[in-house]
């Protein structure tokens, strides 16, 4: 193949990979997916033996947050020093080439020595930052020049824009959704409570004339009228709340576990296994279970349930580098009316374990909290069996408080 041919293909292949990032975001891909799309597409395309996107983090951080590639356990989770090349490329928008690592200045973390030729290429612009895409090349390796710069550079502008763009229209659906419940409580208001009103009114009138002993054909009129009315208002609430309803409000907490199980599948490659019991009995064994679980269980409660298995799941997937995942519920109903049932989640993974990183840990703060809402406990630690973590998330059902909840997150 000539040079040029060459060169040209490499040319498409990054057009391409930025116009897949925004088919995914158009398509509703989760941001998570779509980032390490990003890393994984541009290890590919710039044949670098390490990928990672620094990203802003907590308190105003830098972090590596996801790293493809050679090396990439140590890489994670890194907190860019404030002087750094990546801190310098997202205030300037300027895209660097560093010939190599190894024999740099001033490096902070020891682990980025183990590279030779690196690639910085801003995400965004100084006013709108979105993160650094960083290219990697072990020691020895042909170095970075300037049409992988230029390409790079224009592959991480795109996915930046892509991503910002998908920011705007998330804004906008949240305005649709104010705009929504101010139309909901406006029909709350023009019907059913202007209804019930005047319901109230018809029945004040029939207090006043039974006070007076007057006209019970009359008064046997008004009542009836005012029974009409609030039957009315009854439906019309209904209708209301009927339209707030989500697709899953008539699923009950069993389908919806198995339904979350089966998409996990694509971000794993892999099924993970999934049990589920009620007071210690297989669910497959019993009759009319699923029926008892939806009966003893609360929505909110169901929800958060379906939560904390979605976040152990795709935490599993974005950091364990497992071959196998477990996902347990275990289902126990209250002894007696004094005392609560509870139910208790377990995902348990065989993967890498935990390691003191830093990163987002917003999602495994949400599970505490959604914990503690419930008068339950959370933990997040390195599995018993030597290899692997396990997430461990218990709440009870009926309503009964628990112990101090606990919040032992090592990882996000």
């Amino acid at each position: 193949m000539l040079p040029s041919e060459a060169d040209a293909i490499e040319r498409e292949k990054w057009l391409s990979a930025g116009s897949e990032i925004t088919t995914m975001l158009l398509q509703g891909s989760p941001e998570e997916d779509v980032l390490e799309h990003i890393v994984t597409v541009a290890r590919d395309i710039a044949d670098a033996d390490t990928a990672g996107l620094v990203l802003p983090g907590l308190r105003g951080e830098l972090v590596m947050e996801i790293v493809r590639g050679w090396n990439a356990e140590d890489l994670l989770g890194l907190v860019m020093p404030r002087e750094g090349l990546s801190w310098t490329a997202l205030r300037t928008g300027k895209a660097k080439i560093v010939p190599s690592l190894s024999k740099a200045r001033n490096l902070s973390h020891p682990e980025m020595r183990r590279f030779g030729p690196a690639l910085y290429a801003p995400m965004g612009t100084p006013e709108k930052p979105v993160g650094v895409l960083v290219l990697l090349r072990k020691v020895g390796e042909e170095s970075f020049i300037t049409k992988d710069l230029e390409r790079a550079s224009s592959f991480a502008d795109q996915a930046a824009l892509a991503l910002v763009l998908s920011e705007a229209r998330q804004a906008q659906d949240l305005g649709k959704l104010v705009e929504e419940r101010e139309r909901i409580a406006r029909d709350l208001h023009d019907l059913a409570i202007q209804q019930l009103f005047a319901t109230g009114m018809q029945l004040e009138v029939v207090r006043r004339r039974a006070a007076r002993g007057l006209d019970k054909a009359g008064l046997i009129s008004i009542l009836d009228e005012a029974l009409d009315n609030i039957d009315n208002s009854v439906r019309e609430i209904r209708s209301i709340v009927h339209s707030l309803r989500d697709p899953d409000a008539a699923t009950g907490i069993v389908e919806r576990l198995r339904r979350e199980s089966a998409l996990a599948r694509t971000g794993l490659g892999f099924a993970p296994s999934l049990v589920i019991s009620l007071d210690d009995r297989d669910l497959g064994a019993l009759d009319a279970a699923e029926d008892t679980i939806d009966e003893m269980i609360s929505k909110s409660l169901s929800d958060d349930v379906l939560a904390v298995c979605r976040e152990g799941l795709a935490n599993s997937a974005r950091h364990a580098q497992a071959q196998s995942v477990s996902v347990r519920v275990y289902f126990h109903s209250p002894t007696s009316p004094e005392t609560a049932g509870r139910v208790d989640v377990e995902v348990e993974d065989d993967g890498i374990g935990l390691k003191d990183v830093s990163g987002r840990k917003s999602g495994t703060w949400n599970l505490a909290a959604r914990a503690r809402q419930h008068g339950g406990s959370y933990t997040l630690e390195n599995s018993p069996t030597g290899r692997g973590a396990i997430l461990r998330w218990t709440a009870p059902i009926g309503g009964a408080r628990m112990s101090e909840p606990v919040d032992r997150t090592t990882e996000g």
